[in-house]
């Protein structure tokens, strides 16, 4: 039986959340920019490692929705996020044995199932603390981009000199005090089965709708940048050093935005937030298309983690606001799967032929113009909004 870390209740809610996400992803980090490598090194091929990487997008996809809509149903958010948790240790520690493609593909499969489901209904429980409290959301998730960001370059230089063998103990014991953690979060108040609005409300909502939609688009490009930015710095001449600090610079300029999301949105409120955020990306994109050196590409990534923060955030708050809290978790399952489910299920294999038959610069270009596309989706639906005397109802984040 697993046992988790006690940590004393006295903590503030913004602790909490900041704690939680500090652990949780600092522990991602241990393993998440690792992971395909040491399938590589196990000798899969490109293909194999293809499929194991799709196993996760398809499961936040088709499972994480309906889990999560159970878990507002039942108001079984917390126990089953400490359930899938322990499930997800457990697996990854049995993963560190594997040695073949079908053991592999098995026990992939059965921690997509935990996975998945653990980030949309942690955001929800953190989300909804931070309105319930009028904090500020961005300053807890922002812990998470450090200790990701943290890790991943520390653990980077680690395996380089000890190998992957205790990357797989050292991440299941990591998730042991995020266990605890999850004691630490609060369930949504109880109501009454006669007062609970239908799930099929959040479909007549033109807000939310805009805001899933362009979260697709804007998905995409960051698929296309986590698949193939590595392959880029590498054709460009960067070494393992570089090819680390590609994504932890990314991970740590996402704190500033994601700090200052609050006052940000305060000053511009949620349509504008967005739109910012969709320029620094577009124009990152844009940046990578035009690198010619690694060092070029390191600092259109900071930019990229600027873009990514302030989005990230914002989208996660804006969701939050416009649901009714028993419905939450459904909710941010609808955004995962739309932002890190389907998006990446097409971008991969698209991004992909796009490679082969372009190069990298032009991948690039197709992710700055699918956050272009993002922005014509918000300013359209404004529109429409505008003119059909509904800008109320659509203004997201007023």
């Amino acid at each position: 039986m697993i046992k988790s870390v006690v940590f004393p209740t006295s903590l503030s809610p913004l602790g909490r959340g900041s704690l939680y996400y500090l652990g949780y992803w600092g522990s991602i980090g241990v393993f998440m920019p690792f992971i395909n490598v040491h399938f590589a090194e196990l000798g899969l091929n490109g293909r194999q490692i293809g499929l194991l990487a799709a196993l996760v997008p398809l499961m936040t996809l088709v499972y994480a929705p309906p889990l999560s809509a159970l878990a507002d149903r039942r108001r079984w958010r917390v126990p089953l996020l400490k359930r899938l948790i322990a499930g997800f240790m457990l697996t990854f520690f049995l993963i560190g044995f594997a040695r073949n493609f079908v053991t592999l593909a098995l026990l992939m499969a059965l921690l997509s199932l935990f996975l998945s489901p653990i980030v949309p209904i942690a955001d929800s429980l953190i989300a909804r603390m931070s309105l319930r409290y009028g904090l500020n959301y961005g300053s807890m998730r922002l812990w998470g981009s450090f200790g990701f960001a943290a890790m991943a370059i520390s653990c980077g230089a680690l395996w380089q000199q000890v190998g992957f063998g205790p990357m797989f103990i050292l991440t299941s014991l990591l998730f042991l005090p995020v266990l605890g953690l999850v004691n630490l979060l609060e369930e949504s108040p109880l109501i009454d089965q006669e007062e609970r609005p239908p799930l099929l409300a959040m479909t007549r909502d033109r807000g939310l709708i805009a805001i899933l939609s362009a979260s697709f688009l804007v998905g995409l490009s960051l698929s296309l940048s986590i698949t193939f930015e590595g392959i880029y710095m590498d054709s460009l001449g960067g070494s393992r050093l570089l090819l680390g600090l590609l994504p932890g610079l990314a991970a740590l300029s996402e704190i500033s935005t994601m700090y200052l999301s609050g006052l940000v949105a305060q000053r511009l409120r949620g349509t504008k937030t967005l739109l910012l955020a969709y320029g620094l990306l577009g124009c990152a994109y844009l940046g990578y298309a035009l690198a010619t050196t690694p060092g070029m590409l390191l600092l259109f990534a900071v930019i990229r983690g600027l873009g990514f923060g302030l989005f990230f955030v914002t989208t996660v708050r804006l969701v939050a606001e416009r649901v009714a809290e028993c419905w939450s978790s459904t909710a941010q399952a609808a955004l995962m799967a739309s932002i890190f489910g389907l998006a990446p299920l097409i971008a991969g294999p698209l991004g992909g032929m796009v490679l082969d038959m372009f190069g990298p610069s032009a991948v690039f270009l197709g992710g700055s113009a699918a956050v272009g596309m993002a922005a014509l989706v918000l300013v359209l639906f404004t529109m429409t909004a505008r003119e059909t005397g509904r800008l109320g109802d659509w203004e997201i984040g007023d």
